[in-house]
């Protein structure tokens, strides 16, 4: 309960400040600061960070070449075969690859297996070890065996 007063006054003095767009508001009533307090939307602290190796310059090399000959960007995304969230080295190429999204086994369902893994080993419920083990097998009898059946 504390927590939530304390996000609710850094959400309530970031709108003050500026930091939000006034007035807006979620077509389920709540304003950006409660929003963020929530954790949906992030917090103005955190302001993401930019690859400075990405240009207009060199995007054509470094973000406009993951995608496979006969697919758009928009199809799929580059995926880490090992998540970031379960131990996966964010940037390396050998940690990479292109999944697609139409797919009834796509890569929204994968995130899906890929929180219940990170969840779990934060926990204490399941071992790194064996979180990493099911993520680079075949992903789908893990998805089985810790989130339950797959999509039909």
């Amino acid at each position: 309960m504390r927590a939530c007063l304390v996000a609710a006054a850094v959400a309530a003095s970031l709108l003050a400040s500026g930091a939000f767009a006034a007035g807006y508001v979620a077509p389920d009533g709540r304003t950006e600061a409660q929003l963020v307090a929530a954790h949906v939307l992030p917090d103005p602290a955190h302001p993401g960070v930019v690859n400075p190796a990405v240009t207009p310059a060199t995007q054509a090399r470094t973000i406009c070449t993951q995608t496979p000959a006969g697919h758009k960007p928009i199809e799929g995304e580059l995926d880490h075969r090992l998540s970031i969230e379960d131990g996966g080295a964010p940037a390396d190429p050998a940690n990479l690859w292109w999944m697609i999204y139409a797919d009834r086994y796509g890569a929204r369902v994968k995130d899906v297996l890929e929180t219940k893994l990170s969840r779990r080993v934060c926990a204490g419920t399941l071992g790194l070890g064996e979180a990493r083990q099911a993520l680079l097998g075949n992903w789908l009898v893990a998805y089985q065996k810790y989130v339950g059946p797959l999509p039909k």
